[in-house]
């Protein structure tokens, strides 16, 4: 006797639909239009006899039932993935599609990705930026680096490295101003401060036992790029994110008056998809990646 299954093109429609809780989406998705998407998916009703959504004008929730099954159904559409990627021959150039936040893609890992190409010429990664962490499920990324401050077990993900927060600035400011001894002579220099991490100076200097209020003279940009930039000019000392700055420490164009970093609580992690971890492309770029992460800093706490 046959299996008793709905058509795979409304399971996938719906799994999809699910997901994003919206049609257009899920069409995105599929390369299909969102009248199909909801064409399908009201079929798998038929097909059920249940309804799997509320629609309400333009928003669209599960119901219990589609809830219920939609973590069921996406449980088996992982397995089925996982064998395929098993059992599938590669074919020709590999692709590695890789989620992370646009920092982390600029600062860190664009200018070490040409050792990776060096090494594994056959392997293309596709970089894929996002302000906010990736579900990878059924989206095509094989793997995303995660900025969080819950700590992850190795089941989930790998660690890669812990942010530090530290003050830099350029050798010329360091020459061209009365001498840095000591956190409390920060508060007499011009410190320059990123709107769009607002808490980053107060963190560092309540850490020190010190008042931001007491700064004589502040600096203020819009964005961290301009803020690096801003040092590197020797405009003034802004704060600096480890290991993002890394490499301008090790080239001269920055230097930390007081190596002083400390934690912020957040980390970085590796993590990718069931049926992902077992492909060549994604094994070869996880032992590379884990490679690259620099030895945990010392630091304290903010």
């Amino acid at each position: 006797m046959g299996r008793r299954l709905p058509p795979f093109a409304a399971i996938k429609a719906f799994e999809a639909a699910a997901r994003h809780c919206n049609f257009q989406q899920a069409a995105d998705e599929l390369l299909i239009s969102s009248s199909a998407v909801s064409h399908q998916v009201k079929a798998l009703e038929d097909h059920l006899g249940i309804q799997l959504f509320i629609r309400n004008n333009n928003r669209l929730s599960l119901t219990a039932e589609g809830s219920s099954y939609h973590v069921e159904l996406r449980e088996a559409l992982d397995l089925i993935e996982q064998a395929t990627a098993r059992v599938a021959k590669p074919r020709g150039r590999t692709y590695l599609t890789v989620s992370l936040f646009p920092a982390i893609a600029e600062m860190w890992l664009i200018p070490r990705l040409g050792k990776f190409h060096e090494a594994h010429p056959d392997i293309t990664v596709r970089l894929m930026t996002n302000t906010r962490p990736s579900d990878l499920a059924g989206t095509g990324v094989d793997l995303a680096i995660h900025y969080t401050s819950s700590p992850m077990d190795d089941a989930n993900g790998d660690f890669l490295f812990r942010e530090a927060i530290v003050p830099v600035c350029s050798p010329k400011y360091i020459e061209q101003t009365s001498k840095i001894e000591g956190a409390r002579s920060l508060l007499e220099h011009t410190l320059v401060f990123c709107n769009s991490e607002p808490g980053e100076w107060a963190d560092w200097l309540t850490n020190q036992g010190l008042p931001q209020a007491d700064v004589a003279h502040w600096l203020e940009l819009d964005a961290r790029s301009s803020t690096l930039r801003a040092a590197k000019e020797g405009l003034g000392i802004a704060i600096g994110r480890k290991p993002f700055i890394d490499d301008e420490i090790a080239d001269g164009s920055l230097v930390m008056p007081l190596p002083t970093p400390v934690v912020t609580g957040f980390s970085y992690y590796l993590v990718s998809t069931k049926p992902s971890r077992g492909m060549t492309g994604v094994r070869r770029f996880r032992e590379w990646l884990l490679s690259m992460c620099p030895a945990e800093p010392k630091a304290r706490v903010a």
